[in-house]
């Protein structure tokens, strides 16, 4: 039997306050109607372990935490979980050591080596880690397959209806039929009769590539092959020189590249010098035509008529006006002073414009000549990129093709060549082969005899428990036995042929009590026998559906009851019995010693309406 595992309250805040449910003595029944929430309370019941596959229920989500004060091998422990965050980490704190500090685990692990908090639980109940192949068995299998009946499975499924590869797994564990050093013995004997079977088949496929004629004479390949290796070095040199001319020629045209980008700049640069000479010669001659027009102007004869009425001037003195007939003084030298003026700018702006005409003829011409440079420049690089560069790049990408094409074909007759010595080679793999798989199917099968021996032995005495348990809940039964391969049951009542355990219940009553008779028998078993760690504790959900009825399913009803009893007043090799904490819709139908009932119902359920903690 495994360390004594004892619940004793569960405890939940809602808000800032704590309750709790406590669950005095060593049989405890949740009696209540359908729909009053006694799958929910009993689901929660381990949920502060880190259990993944416990239903996370709303009146457990609107708790902020959820915790479990349990007993394992005498020392207490506290679990604490958040009830709306399922992934929060788990709070576990030993009662009994002041001093142990308070563990904070994930509920899956993230990180290779992290403990997880039903890992750590899994730890504290002496139950081995345990994995064959793809296939791991944690808290959650043991959980699901022996310490737990879940309601919607009890009548219907195998200890929980989990996958077989797991349930095996599990109950070998709980068997001590689970050896890792076997289990590494298989692995080996599998990997190695592998290995053998590869080989063959490998060697096998050769034979009928070389029966078909496929493979070539080896002579025939190696002398190819050492062709085909000259050819390669003759190529590569050709590769080599070719890439050699290929740099020379890209260097080159970098230069000629070079030289058109400055003939380039220049002639943008002498282009636009040009156009402000231009720019300078027409503003200049803008200039010099305004000029001339003013000349022109005061050189035009005084007006004969009158310019405001048109009618002719009269005659007047030399000294007058003859327009307004006003005296004034020296007319003929202001004039010619104007006209002087006007003949001096005229001139002025004539030789500036000759100036800027000379600069703006030389600028033209240098913008022509750069004009020249830079597309000589450009036809120099074009003409040198086409005759030389494009050449030798080709004549470079033709050599590289070459010599990769020999490199594959070197190497796939470097296989070839290497396949036509395979058979001697391949006969020693597989006879090394053979010689690995027999020792390791050697040790496989010494172990495996004795393994065997203790599996019948383990199971043999599992069947008659099973069978005594049967009879206290179903006097009909006659035979009953546990296969020692998979763990299935066959069940003979009077009367009746022998019928497997999935062909034995279609109502739901004969399963049950087939499942529940199979737990209480595995607990009979690690009484007696050291090497059985299962766990001493018990939750079934609704296993007396039928116990306020008549007849006989109230007598097998009544008849759980006592056997549910019996198992609780068994200790374990720790000094506590196995705890049963159980559902019913009927109340029991007198009271028993030890046990104690909570009802619960519409009015009274388990979350809503449980006491504080301190009260």
């Amino acid at each position: 039997m495994g360390p004594s595992f004892v619940i004793e309250r569960l405890e939940f805040q809602r808000g800032e306050v704590w309750y709790a449910r406590c669950f005095k003595g060593l049989v405890t029944f949740l009696v209540g109607h359908s729909k009053a929430g006694k799958s929910t309370a009993l689901e929660a019941l381990l949920y502060p372990l880190g259990i993944l596959t416990a239903t996370v229920m709303p009146e457990v989500r609107s708790c902020r935490q959820v915790r479990l004060v349990f007993r394992i091998a005498g020392t207490r422990w506290q679990a604490t979980r958040s009830g709306s965050n399922p992934r929060a980490r788990v709070s576990l704190k030993n009662l009994d050591d002041a001093d142990e500090i308070e563990r904070l685990l994930p509920v899956t692990s993230a990180k290779a080596g992290e403990t997880t908090a039903g890992a750590f639980v899994q730890d504290l109940l002496g139950l081995p880690q345990a994995a064959r192949g793809a296939t791991r068995v944690g808290l959650d299998d043991f959980y699901g397959t022996v310490m737990a009946l879940r309601q919607n499975t009890i009548a219907s499924e195998f200890l929980g209806g989990g996958k077989d590869e797991a349930r095996v797994l599990t109950l070998e564990v709980l068997l001590g039929l689970w050896n890792e050093d076997l289990a590494g013995l298989e692995k080996n004997a599998s990997e190695a009769t592998t290995r053998y079977r590869a080989a063959r088949s490998a060697l096998a496929a050769f034979k009928k590539l070389r029966d078909s004629g496929a493979l070539a004479d080896p002579d025939s390949v190696r002398a190819t092959y050492e062709q085909k290796q000259r050819e390669r070095l003759a190529a590569a040199q050709r590769w080599q020189k070719a890439d050699a001319v290929l740099k020379v020629a890209v260097g080159e045209l970098g230069r000629l590249v070079a030289l058109h980008k400055e003939a380039e700049a220049q002639r943008r640069k002498t282009a636009r010098q040009a156009v402000a000479a231009h720019a300078k010669v027409n503003g200049a001659a803008a200039d010099h035509a305004r000029a001339e027009g003013g000349l022109a102007a005061l050189l035009r004869p005084a007006p004969q008529d009158c310019t405001c009425c048109g009618q002719p001037l009269p005659e007047r003195e030399p000294s007058l006006c003859q327009q307004c007939g006003q005296r004034h003084e020296g007319v003929v030298d202001r004039r010619e002073r104007q006209v002087a003026a006007a003949r001096a700018k005229v001139d002025r702006f004539r030789l500036r414009l000759r100036g800027l005409e000379d600069a703006a003829t030389g600028t033209t011409a240098e913008s022509a000549e750069a004009d020249t440079a830079a597309a000589a420049a450009l036809t120099a690089r074009d003409a040198y990129d086409e005759g030389h560069v494009q050449p030798a790049r080709k004549a470079a990408q033709l050599a590289e093709k070459e010599a990769h094409g020999l490199n594959r074909d070197v190497a796939q007759l470097k296989e070839r060549l290497e396949s036509a010595d395979y058979i001697s080679a391949q006969e020693k793999v597989i006879k090394t082969a053979m010689e690995q798989m027999d020792a390791a199917q050697a040790a496989r099968d010494a172990a495996l005899s004795a393994h065997e021996v203790r599996r019948k032995e383990v199971t043999g005495r599992w069947s008659e428990f099973f069978l005594a348990r049967l009879k206290q809940i179903n006097s009909e039964v006659e035979t009953a036995y546990v296969d020692p391969v998979d763990f299935t049951t066959r069940v003979k009542e009077r009367h009746t042929a022998d019928k497997t355990f999935a062909e034995s219940s279609v109502a739901g009553g004969p399963k049950v009590a087939t499942n529940v008779a199979l737990l209480l028998a595995l607990r009979d078993l690690g009484r007696v026998d050291p090497g059985v760690r299962v766990p001493p504790l018990m939750v079934i959900d609704s296993p007396l559906a039928g116990l306020g009825a008549q007849g006989l399913d109230r007598e097998t009803g009544l008849r759980l009851i006592d056997t549910l009893i019996d198992i609780a007043d068994d200790s374990s090799p720790d000094g506590y019995a196995c705890q049963v904490i159980a559902a019913t819709n009927d109340a029991l139908p007198h009271p028993y010693p030890g046990v104690r009932e909570i009802r619960i119902d519409t009015d009274h359920r388990f979350f809503d309406h449980a006491p504080r903690r301190d009260s």
